[in-house]
């Protein structure tokens, strides 16, 4: 009797990465048993030129290696003895072309062909952009994010969409994209950038710093903000006063000759030091 699982049916994963599917075909029977292996892909790309990898390991004595393409799809098929009380671990590791789009998919069908009958799983890639954390010099997050933002529309980075340095996250700003691989040598060069972070990260992941909280709740008087709107952009200064009621904060200049109070609106700061921290 043949029993087959397989790890996970669907993979999120941006362009260059690579799914990692682990196929465990278990023989619970005393006898040894044949059975047949069938792959066949499904490409739904674009560019029909790319090319996927296919790497499998554990249907014969070497790895196998292929590339598929919209264009050439070829079932593939391999026979597999395997023992009484026995299991067999068919590795897949299919990578997506570096060059993939947002929307690009791969559907790979697996299927095992046994005495019993007939198993078949399909496994879906989507390629989806990843969220990659850049750590900054404290205090810099937004010049840092401002930064690679400016640099990514000289070079018509396409792939990278957006730059986020979320207001109550010291240290770090996030940067949407299709090609991790690329943030690296983004950065590079960018004075304050100290680094990507290794791993990558889902949009749900970080969605808890896109929901708008009122800015007022956090601030308090004495502390330390960085003006972000108006003629003062980019100055720091201390809160003397608020107006909840009005969403207003007033601040003083540190490098103005004379300490004038300049009241704004509390999405107008970003708070950079509490009182007394």
């Amino acid at each position: 009797m043949i029993e087959v699982s397989i790890n996970t049916e669907l993979f999120r994963i941006p362009a260059g990465r690579i799914a990692e599917i682990v196929l465990v075909i278990s023989n619970k029977g005393e006898k040894k048993e044949k059975v047949t292996l069938k792959v066949v892909s499904d490409l739904h790309m674009q560019d029909p030129s790319l090319e996927w990898g296919l790497h499998i390991t554990g249907v014969g004595k070497e790895e196998v290696k292929l590339l598929i393409t919209k264009e050439e799809n070829k079932e593939l098929e391999y026979e597999i003895a395997i023992p009484g009380n026995k299991r067999k671990e068919i590795y897949a590791n299919i990578i997506v072309p570096r060059a993939a789009e947002i929307g690009d998919s791969g559907t790979f069908k697996f299927q095992v062909l046994s005495q019993d009958g007939s198993w078949s799983r399909e496994v879906k890639i989507n390629v989806e952009s990843a969220i990659v954390a850049v750590k900054t010099t404290i205090g810099q997050e937004i010049k840092v994010a401002r930064d690679i933002g400016l640099k990514a529309r000289i070079h018509k980075w396409d792939d990278i969409f957006a730059v986020l340095a979320p207001y109550n996250l010291k240290g770090y700003v996030f940067v949407e994209t299709s090609r991790p691989d690329k943030v690296l040598s983004l950065i590079r060069g960018i004075k304050d950038a100290k680094g990507v972070v290794r791993g990558e990260m889902h949009l749900e992941e970080i969605k808890h710093y896109l929901t708008p909280t009122p800015t007022i709740r956090h601030i308090s008087v004495g502390d330390i903000v960085e003006l972000v709107e108006g003629p003062f952009k980019g100055e720091h200064a201390k809160v003397i006063q608020i107006d909840e009621a009005k969403n207003e904060i007033t601040v003083e200049l540190f490098e103005a000759m004379v300490p004038i109070p300049i009241t704004v609106k509390a999405e107008a700061v970003r708070l950079l030091e509490k009182e007394g921290e």
